[in-house]
């Protein structure tokens, strides 16, 4: 109870924070003294291992600490500079052990309470962080270093007002820091501030541009800001530095494997574990590889050696899960996905592969459940709408199942949107009243008047959200959806512009093209697509724009090879490309591909006019098989009788046959 008030005064009132952490014991000593001096052969090794650490080479400073250790195990001095470099290395626990052993050879723990908290930190007891570093007798030099690590306790525990107090008295004692920056940057991300997040790091990089973590959150930055390609050159840049740094090697060994480069991520994943044996994170990455070449048992193998400490990771869930429906386990593969959509509920994929297992697990009604919210709401997944309409017919309810399959021939997905409606207008209204300064509760209020047409309103909301929180992309997209929905091309896209300076993620790009699009800039609106894709070449809904915008300009080739690499990666069974494949090989001539293609996407989507028409027209190009060509153009004419496009490219077939072959009322 006394720690719980302590914690809650600390919190809540920063001066006392800065009590706390001042208070300090007159008299303790903060230079290391102990039982031995150190011997010949130990400060010889010690001396070597400083060298290593002002070079930031802290593997190296260990191997020769130890050596230091050997020759003298009863020099404190070693031990203490042990446990920090362990720190560095994130080994908490062997820390731990090193600072007992400087306390029992007569260390006084004071002089190391910071150090302690650390170590603490790192294995995941914050209780025992907090009483080292909220103790009152630590020596003056550490207390910048104690309020660091207890601003990380607290972001650790998701108490963001104790973190802020923590982090505000660590710039009051320690400012140029720059380990302090880079876990100011990783709290102001936790709360939504992308750009304070930025600024933060910039000023970590400043003061010391060979600091490897704040080099190595500068990427993480930008790979969030802008794409996977950005963060490559500041990952390999700190490599130069450290190319042994493990937690640096699994984030650049992450992001070449989701930019697709699997070589390259397979090399770095397999030097992780030579550099670290047990490392989860390189275990699960080479099973990523495996899960993807359909070699599901190399990846459950490969799963297995990370010993569980990741399973409550949602991406390691999915993989999990993947790799169970690989193998025909569909009722592991269930557990494995419920798990994930409680973590992310809004996890499209992971709905989508939960709902393919409990149908091909013959729970045709469970399915359905999974998708229905989904598949009601704008921007739903094409695939979620196929297979939502499928479940709902195999437990016979034929007439709902109809018009969602209807909604998918016609691929009416709508867009997803940052608006959606949560509660009654009434309810989110009061709310909103009483918390006006509260975005979790006034975007609901936002999404509600959108729903409602309340256009103006929801706009006036917004624009307030977006000034009060100019630091957070989100709050610009919802300006910018709402400005769209009205037609106000122009807002909207200002508010894009400010949302990509914080971060160009998949949204802000696909609203962007959209809005240009509309706007009739389609040359910029390629720029932005090409500018995305130079900084994410694997992303799949920007290399179908592309696809797309190559066709409408006739780019037959190009257009073709990026629909072939996404056939390879997706399969055959998405009927969008398919139908694309189609008018591309009909462009360049190539008549057996165009037709083999069109047939492949018919069978997948029969009651698509995409697919019906740009397959119709393939086959009119066969002189052998023009009346299945016009047959094929009547039904997306009949499925969509007002595009001008479809009844434009039936005359046309029609004036092909010749006359008296019947005619199409304009």
């Amino acid at each position: 109870m006394r720690d719980f008030a302590r914690k809650l005064a600390f919190a809540s009132k920063p001066a006392l924070l800065a009590a706390a952490l001042a208070l300090g014991t007159i008299g303790i000593p903060s230079a290391i003294y102990g039982a031995s001096e150190g011997n010949a052969d130990a400060r010889e090794a010690f001396a070597n291992a400083e060298q290593f650490r002002a070079r930031r080479d802290v593997r190296s400073a260990r191997i020769e600490l130890m050596n230091a250790i050997k020759a003298d195990p009863q020099w404190i001095d070693a031990r203490v500079a042990q446990a920090e470099v362990l720190l560095s290395l994130g080994d908490g626990t062997a820390a731990e052990a090193e600072l007992d052993r400087a306390v029992q050879l007569g260390l006084d723990p004071a002089a190391v309470r910071h150090l302690y908290g650390h170590a603490h930190l790192l294995q995941g007891e914050a209780q025992k962080a907090q009483d080292q570093l909220l103790a009152s007798d630590i020596p003056a030099g550490n207390r910048g270093y104690a309020a660091r690590i207890m601003g990380q306790v607290a972001r650790q525990m998701g108490d963001q007002q104790l973190a802020s107090a923590a982090f505000n008295r660590a710039m009051e004692l320690d400012r140029k820091n720059p380990d302090l920056w880079v876990a100011i940057a990783r709290f102001r991300a936790d709360t939504g501030d992308q750009a304070g997040a930025t600024n933060a790091v910039d000023e970590a990089v400043k003061l010391d541009p060979g600091n490897i973590r704040a080099l190595q959150y500068r990427g993480e930055l930008l790979r969030f800001q802008f794409g996977l390609g950005a963060a490559i050159p500041w990952f390999e840049r700190a490599l130069q530095i450290d190319p042994n740094d493990v937690p640096l090697l699994t984030e650049y060994a992450a992001t070449l494997g989701d930019m697709g480069r699997m070589t390259d991520m397979l090399a770095v994943a397999r030097k992780i574990i030579s550099l670290d044996g047990h490392n989860p994170r390189a275990f699960f990455m080479q099973a990523v590889l495996a899960a993807r070449a359909g070699q599901y048992g190399l990846a459950r193998r490969l799963m297995q050696q990370t010993k569980g400490v990741i399973d409550n990771v949602p991406a390691v869930l999915l993989v999990q899960g993947i790799i169970e429906h690989g193998e025909g386990n569909y009722n592991a593969a269930i557990d494995k996905f419920n798990r994930l959509v409680a973590i992310q509920p809004e996890n499209r994929q992971a709905q989508n592969l939960l709902a393919r297992s409990l149908y091909l697990a013959g729970s045709a009604g469970d399915a359905a459940d999974v998708l229905i919210p989904q598949v009601n709401r704008s921007g739903a997944d094409p695939y979620a709408l196929w297979l939502a309409g499928r479940a709902l017919e195999a437990i016979n309810e034929r007439d709902q199942a109809a018009g969602i399959l209807n909604r998918a021939a016609v691929h009416d997905t709508g867009r997803e949107s940052a608006i959606l409606a949560a509660a009654p207008l009434s309810v989110l209204r009061a709310e909103a009243q009483r918390n006006a300064e509260d975005a979790r509760i006034v975007v609901p209020y936002i999404r509600a008047l959108f729903d409602a047409g309340d256009y103006a309103t929801a706009l006036a909301e917004a624009k307030q959200l977006q000034q009060a929180n100019p630091g957070a992309s989100a709050a610009h997209v919802l300006v910018a959806d709402v400005a769209a929905a009205m037609g106000n091309y122009g807002e909207a896209l200002d508010a894009l512009e400010q949302a990509r300076s914080i971060r160009f993620s998949e949204p802000v790009m696909l609203r962007m093209v959209e809005v240009l699009r509309a706007k009739g800039a389609m040359q910029r609106s390629g720029e932005v697509l090409a500018q995305y894709l130079s900084y994410n070449p694997s992303n799949i809904a920007g290399l179908r724009w592309m696809a797309y915008s190559h066709l409408e300009t006739e780019s037959w080739a190009v257009a073709a090879y990026i629909l072939e690499n996404l056939r390879k990666r997706i399969g055959d069974n998405d009927a969008l490309i398919m139908a694309g494949l189609t008018e591309a090989y009909t462009g360049l001539g190539q008549l057996d591909k165009a037709i083999a293609a069109g047939r492949i996407a018919y069978r997948v989507q029969p009651s698509s006019p995409v697919v019906s028409h740009l397959y119709g027209l393939a086959l009119m190009q066969d002189g052998e098989r023009r009346r299945d060509g016009i047959s094929l153009l009547k039904k997306a004419v009949a499925i969509m009788p007002d595009n001008p496009v479809y009844r434009q490219s039936l005359r046309q077939a029609l004036a092909m046959r010749g006359a008296g072959q019947g005619k199409v009322k304009s």
